[in-house]
């Protein structure tokens, strides 16, 4: 079998994120460099909320007053329907984002947050602009944006996929309403969000519709663990839970002293919960009892992602924790492994961005991941 790179150049599925016309800002790559392979959303977010809107989400929802929110446009031309509700939990809730005139039949791009699965991520007040950047950004680029707020799960191994399966169900069910197209829809996760995400798309069999997706992608995580021997518990093998990122994850570098999910500038209610957990523990059967045989092979997403019509794309971002040079091991043993049935995922991997900047770079100058995507989404029929 072919090497994925190999394989990836041979299918032109190697994706670059530094293209001719765009490169992250000389100032911003060298603070990353400074911050250096860990995960570290505070002082990555300072580093990027000078390139966004003057106004966040603080300027019309006090954090400690959270019903005093403004009926002002908050960024100029976008429509939000804040805290739209998909299902019986209450933070089952997602932010709509659309252009003030909405038009119709535009393509939907969801957004899945890793860490503790805050669509809105409050760091430092002056550093807030997360992840409203991604809505914005999916709607200056002629589409709908929603942001899907995650919650823990009762602890079954499904749990995630389940929650995100009533999600698409829920935008595809009022997608039109937005001006948005129902049978183009996409969906993007990052980090801790990807297990769900991986889950989702590799198992349609367990949801109501099915995978109502086009497209599916899988920022620094991996969909389907201990493929690459990558993800999930030690000696687990695949279908054991995963998606959290490898290596060390301290606190902030830059004397911020506010990390993802901290309380720091708490925001009250759904559009703010703080739980450091993401979806489910995937275990199901005691803390620490480990899955059976069976149950692994019940769990596996692999099979579903060998099957599925839906396009997958990879990215890994240079500084990741655990990355040396090249996209993951993971990803090129998902990729051969898709390849081998002819589904080959893209590939990206960003060059000079860490596990945060990739997606705290959306709706900035700095269009070195969000430009590849936005290429690949196009070209999706």
């Amino acid at each position: 079998m072919r090497s994925a790179l190999g394989a990836a150049v041979a299918t032109g599925l190697l994706l670059s994120a530094a293209p001719a016309h765009a490169q992250v800002p000389k100032d911003i790559a060298e603070g990353l460099k400074k911050i250096g392979q860990i995960v570290d959303p505070a002082c990555t977010a300072r580093l990027y909320r000078p390139l966004m809107p003057a106004a966040d989400f603080n300027t019309y929802w006090p954090v400690n007053a959270p019903s005093a929110v403004s009926t002002a446009r908050l960024y100029p031309g976008i429509d939000i329907a804040r805290d739209q509700s998909f299902g019986p939990n209450a933070k089952d809730v997602v932010d709509v984002f659309t252009a003030e005139r909405k038009g119709s039949n535009r393509a939907v791009f969801i957004y899945v947050a890793g860490g503790g699965g805050n669509k809105i991520e409050q760091q430092v007040r002056e550093g807030n602009a997360f992840y409203d950047n991604i809505g914005r950004w999916a709607v200056k680029n002629g589409m709908v944006g929603v942001t899907v707020q995650r919650h823990p799960g009762s602890g079954g191994w499904d749990d995630g996929g389940r929650d995100l399966s009533m999600a698409v169900d829920w935008v595809k069910a009022n997608a039109s309403k937005f001006g948005g197209n129902p049978d183009r829809i996409f969906i993007a996760a990052h980090s801790a969000g990807t297990g769900p995400l991986g889950v989702y798309v590799g198992h349609p069999e367990r949801w109501k519709n099915g995978v109502q997706v086009k497209g599916a992608i899988y920022m620094s995580g991996n969909p389907v663990p201990g493929i690459g021997g990558g993800g999930g518990a030690p000696g687990a093998g695949r279908g054991a839970p995963g998606g959290a990122p490898a290596g060390p994850q301290p606190g902030a570098a830059c004397g911020v002293g506010a990390n993802m999910g901290s309380n720091d500038g708490r925001i009250a209610g759904p559009s703010g919960q703080t739980e450091a957990a993401g979806f489910g523990g995937g275990r199901g059967r005691g803390a620490f009892q480990p899955p059976s045989a069976d149950e692994l092979k019940e769990r596996d997403n692999l099979p579903g992602f060998k099957a599925t019509p839906v396009k997958v794309m990879l990215v890994r971002a240079e500084l990741d924790p655990g990355v040396m040079g090249d996209m993951a091991a993971a990803d090129k043993a998902l990729h051969d492994e898709m390849c081998a049935v002819g589904r080959c995922p893209a590939m990206l991997f960003a060059k000079e961005h860490s596990h945060m900047s990739e997606v705290f770079s959306f709706d900035t100058p700095d269009t070195t991941v969000s430009a590849p995507i936005l290429a690949w989404l196009k070209a999706i029929k």
